[in-house]
């Protein structure tokens, strides 16, 4: 099986793939719903401060972003740092 109509874009696989948000770069995290240049370089800034985020939970502290943002992001996100106290 396999192949979908009209879906031949090389973005569709940026634009669903999972990002590592401790790892990522402010370009990884922008293609991210909701999450544009100035909230990427937010969070970069915040972890290069604070450390590794490790879960949502820790994202949530970055100014930008809410609640409904990580609901948002949550199925695309992973993080591979850890879990701040």
């Amino acid at each position: 099986g396999g192949g979908g109509a009209g879906a031949g874009s090389a973005r569709v696989a940026a634009d669903t793939g999972v990002v590592d948000v401790d790892r990522a770069d402010t370009v990884q995290l922008a293609t991210l719903p909701g999450v544009g240049p100035a909230l990427a370089r937010r969070i970069v800034e915040d972890r290069a401060a604070r450390g590794s985020f490790g879960g949502l939970e820790a994202l949530d502290a970055v100014p930008g972003v809410g609640p409904a943002l990580l609901a948002r992001i949550a199925p695309r996100v992973t993080f591979s740092g850890t879990r701040r106290p």
